[in-house]
């Protein structure tokens, strides 16, 4: 009897929880060679069919925090991607990456090309 109950429960679970098969975490890195030198946090992507979307969570190192939102395409290997809506106040941002050294996982880097500047994200899934 626990034993249906238990199998019926995880199964009610089962169908009524969205399946998030899709989505994963990276460990960001934001490197400039002017001003703040320095971002790092992560990212939580979800990739539907080569649709990317996700947001972004990260903090310089000068302790202020920075996020910002996520759009783009996942094409082989690499991603294009434009980071919007971020709270440093850079417009117009576009990261076009290509694969990375990597031990063990997947690494991406790129520049970052935004109005007045740019700067590099180097990204590890984890």
């Amino acid at each position: 009897m626990i034993k249906l109950a238990l199998t019926t429960m995880a199964l009610a679970l089962s169908i009524s929880l969205p399946a998030h098969a899709d989505a994963s975490k990276w460990s960001v890195s934001e490197i400039s060679s002017v001003g703040i030198k320095a971002a790092t946090g992560t990212w939580t992507l979800n990739n539907d069919g080569g649709k990317v979307s996700g947001t972004a969570s990260l903090q310089f190192d000068n302790g202020n925090p920075l996020s910002y939102k996520l759009e783009g395409t996942a094409e082989g290997e690499g991603m294009t991607l434009k980071l919007l809506d971020r709270t440093d106040g850079k417009k117009n941002c576009v990261w076009t990456s290509k694969p990375g050294a990597s031990v063990g996982g997947k690494v991406l880097k790129g520049d970052v090309a935004c109005d007045g500047g740019k700067f590099m994200i180097q990204a590890g899934q984890q």
